[in-house]
């Protein structure tokens, strides 16, 4: 259970995102209180300017001196070549004193509790954590944080909230992901850029059509707009008092790939709101936290439109920006005329020199910047609403046509002036006490909000002659704290009346506070020698569990998960000897029932089967409460069925119920490298299933650990998402209400090549999106082999029971022959010839020989 501690008395975190130190200064001058960023590696987003190791450090200096945080993202997976700089990079970062690092792998958190236990972790979205057993699984690897998926509710953040120690934080305001962070393939699969790797080229952004198995348009009718997947930024500006009655920590704003001025904007009336948290109801009567103005300049300053995203529940077609996938910005008035290179605008709202405008018009868009303004043939520096003004203009536009403004030239005015150099505001206050008599040196005594300390004067004060010391004089001298970070808010002046003091002993006085202020303890430094030590220990600990973890002898076999009752019967007729059945239920199909995954296993039991029971990737609270009410039927049959866990928290909630409950692994659990691997099997996992996002050359270095799997053949999965497409555009989708217009035919996303990627809705109304081709490493099987896998898998959840029987008789074949170590007994040919034809549509090989960025 949590610790008993006040979450209404707790002060929110407002976490501001930098990708430049100019940003990083606009979230510190605007109010931001810890700041997220990103070094030159081991980011999540590769493309900003990010910070080199000298940069980090005087961010880190200029944070903490106005008592603001600092998390590093270290939130990639990690390849195995990687570590070694990785190290050294945790242990530069830790020498400069990051206050946390934000982390993805789960074998990354696990080395640092190993070797940099003092270091602390805050996991990342990007670990699809979204409910209370995940968060109970996070506490076990040592994070002191968890930042939600941003799908989660606020009824469900409350129940996470009520029962973890951990710290909860939250995105608030800025660009949502489409998908689930963390299980998104779809710019991996599409140009090898990896979001699981930082470099994501958001493919979500691009034009879409909705298509049937006749390739017809479902849209076309409808001006619904070409951005299927493109989604509104979040806005939770209002909603900051209930996320602090939940229990919430940290409120965190996307944007690292944004401009200082947007970070600046952003951050203030954030801040603004916050510090209105408390003064917001009066009687019955609710005041929102931001005026009409701030919120317009929310909107000014970038807006996809805004919306709530799934804090109140699934909004479906109310949550997507579907008509363009950039900046909108806000209303500025319509086209009178044009003529002779001026275009007459009919305001709605200001406009200034400088400012930059955008056309709606039938024939697209057309964006200039305002140089001029003229108002009654009068150049004027301001147009304001309700008037007509002209401007130059060598474009084509109609009267009528609606007109934008995407840049307010003052309001980034403004935004510059918070964090020019010289002009920095972030200040902490100080109090002071100078006290003494003639004859001693004077002691000053300086507090700030958390230290002590006490200077002394060079030399004596002596009885005053002319001008004694008052408490106008001394608060002047004392109070020119410049370009420092502090400012002087109350001085006690407790000394004789006749006392003097020379001015340059007072300025010295307030000299050595500073310095003093400004020399930070640094938290307890571990000693290069120490950290040397561990990491020796840890590797020969990886060596030893190598030869030992999971050493059960792995019968070579060809692993076939099948999402119904159909396929199953149809590959166990085609020689199956280890089937994963259940995974996701789909909508086109009848899958298992619980009843049916109980039959099933009995009855591969019987036939000396494998048989592995599939959890679906992604379950919120309710449902995974559901899950667990399963599983402790299933604990209570003949024999305790083997699972195939896809997410954290479903391994935490085996653990809860039968510490010793045999377990593997499945491929959306991103085991990327050596140290997850032996992390899972540490844990007690019987296989794990590798990320498909592995070239040959890495998975050839993990094929040494037993019970390691492959994906050789099957449908690859790019997305999961809680919007559905299908049911936002053709079904009325909004909230729970939806036609189920999914169940009626397949239905595909083609993209601008005209590819065609499959739609799948599961039972829980989640979309999943699958490549166009599907993989295929029937031709690499001897490579495999002699990379020293016992193990590959097919992956025919979307097969029919044919498709099923056949592919998995060819690979079958295959995979015995390769196994009797005979030269010249199997050749892909035949095997391939009969796999085009099961399969027009194509085929990849994935990442096997190119990975990903």
């Amino acid at each position: 259970m949590k610790e008993l501690r006040s979450e209404q008395s707790r002060p929110l975190e407002l976490l501001a995102p930098a990708g430049s130190f100019e940003a990083f200064k606009a979230a510190v001058e605007n109010g931001a209180d810890a700041v997220y960023l990103g070094g030159k590696s081991f980011s999540a987003r590769a493309s900003a300017a990010n910070f080199d190791l000298e940069e980090l450090q005087k961010a880190v200096r200029y944070a903490h001196e106005r008592q603001v945080k600092v998390y590093v993202t270290v939130n990639i997976l990690i390849a195995d070549q990687e570590f070694k700089e990785l190290l050294e990079y945790l242990y530069a970062l830790q020498e400069i004193s990051v206050d946390a690092v934000i982390l993805q792998d789960v074998g990354v958190s696990e080395i640092i509790q190993s070797i940099l236990p003092e270091m602390e972790i805050h996991a990342s979205t990007q670990m699809t954590v979204n409910t209370s057993w995940g968060v109970k699984h996070l506490e076990s690897l040592g994070f002191s944080r968890v930042v939600l998926a941003r799908e989660t509710s606020a009824d469900e953040m409350k129940a996470i909230a009520e029962k973890t120690p951990l710290e909860i934080e939250v995105f608030v305001h800025g660009a949502l992901c489409i998908g689930y962070s963390g299980q998104c393939l779809m710019s991996s699969f599409i140009g090898g850029r990896s979001g699981n790797r930082g470099t994501c080229a958001q493919p979500c952004r691009m034009t879409y059509q909705l298509v049937n198995n006749e390739k017809e348009n479902l849209l076309a009718q409808k001006n619904t707009g070409d951005h299927l997947l493109s989604p509104r930024d979040l806005n939770l500006s209002e909603e900051l008092s209930e996320l602090k009655q939940i229990g919430i920590h940290s409120l965190k704003v996307e944007g690292r790939m944004k401009r200082p001025e947007y970070v600046a904007t952003v951050i203030r009336l954030y801040r603004q709101a916050i510090d209105r948290i408390g003064g917001q109801q009066e009687g019955n009567i609710v005041t929102p936290l931001l005026t009409p103005e701030e919120h317009q300049e929310l909107l000014q300053v970038f807006n996809r439109d805004f919306t709530r995203g799934y804090f109140k529940g699934n909004l479906g077609a109310e949550l997507m920006s579907y008509s363009r996938p950039n900046n909108r910005g806000t209303r500025l008035g319509r086209v009178a005329r044009l003529e002779h290179g001026r275009l007459w605008i009919k305001l709605e709202a200001e406009l200034h020199p400088g400012d930059g405008i955008e056309f709606w018009t039938g024939r697209g868009r057309e964006g200039v910047t305002v140089g001029q303004i003229w108002n009654d043939r009068k150049e004027t520096m301001e147009g304001l609403p309700g008037e007509t003004v002209q401007i130059e203009f060598s474009g084509v536009a109609q009267p009528g046509d609606r007109v934008f403004k995407t840049n307010d030239a003052l309001l980034m005015e403004k935004a510059r002036q918070s964090f020019q150099e010289g002009r920095e505001q972030r200040k902490s206050p100080l109090s002071m006490r100078l006290s003494g008599h003639i004859g001693e040196k004077l002691c000053l005594e300086v507090v700030d909000d958390q230290r002590r300390i006490i200077v002394y004067s060079a030399g004596a004060a002596q009885k005053a002659l002319k001008r004694p010391l008052t408490w106008d004089y001394a608060f002047q001298q004392l109070g020119r704290l410049g370009t420092t970070p502090f400012w002087l808010d109350k001085l006690e002046l407790e000394t004789d009346e006749d006392i003097m003091l020379p001015v340059s002993d007072l300025n010295e006085m307030r000299r050595l506070a500073v310095e003093k202020l400004l020399t930070i303890e640094p938290p307890q430094r571990v000693d290069r020698q120490i950290y040397k030590q561990r990491i020796q220990l840890w590797k020969q600990r990886q060596v030893a569990e190598q030869s030992t973890l999971n050493r059960e002898k792995i019968i070579p076999q060809v692993s076939v998960a099948v999402s119904d009752v159909l396929t199953l019967e149809a590959s166990l007729k085609a020689g199956a000897k280890r089937v994963l059945i259940g995974g996701e239920h789909w909508r086109s199909r009848r899958g298992f029932s619980l009843e049916e995954i109980r039959t099933s296993f009995n009855n591969c039991r019987k036939l000396g089967i494998d048989c592995t029971w599939r959890l679906p990737r992604v379950l919120n609270q309710a449902q995974s409460e559901h899950l667990l009410s399963d599983l402790k039927q299933a604990v209570e049959w003949r024999e305790t069925p083997k699972i195939m866990v896809a997410n954290l928290g479903e391994l935490e909630m085996l653990k809860s119920i039968n510490p010793d409950w045999p377990f593997e692994v499945d491929y959306s659990l991103n085991v990327f490298n050596e140290a997850s691997l032996a992390y899972f099997y540490r844990q007690g996992a019987k296989r794990v299933t590798l990320s498909p996002e592995l070239h040959h050359e890495q998975l050839g270095y993990l094929a040494k650990w037993q019970g390691a799997e492959v994906l050789a053949f099957g449908d690859l999965e790019m997305m999961v998402s809680e919007y559905c497409p299908v049911g936002s555009t053709l079904g009325g989708k909004n909230g729970e209400h939806c036609a189920r217009t999914c169940m009626k035919e397949p239905h595909f996303l083609r993209d601008r090549m005209r590819y065609d990627f499959p739609v799948e809705t599961d039972q829980e109304c989640r979309m999943h999106l699958f490549n166009v081709k599907t993989l295929n490493l029937y031709e690499e099987l001897a490579q495999i082999r002699r990379m020293g896998f016992s193990t590959i898998r097919l992956q025919l959840t979307r097969q029919t029971p044919a498709q099923v029987r056949q592919t998995v008789r060819l690979f079958n074949e295959a995979w015995d022959a390769l196994n009797v170590n005979k030269k010249g007994i199997w050749t892909p040919n035949d095997g391939m010839s009969e796999l085009t034809s099961l399969f027009p549509e194509g085929f990849t090989k994935g990442h096997f020989f190119r990975g990903v960025i």
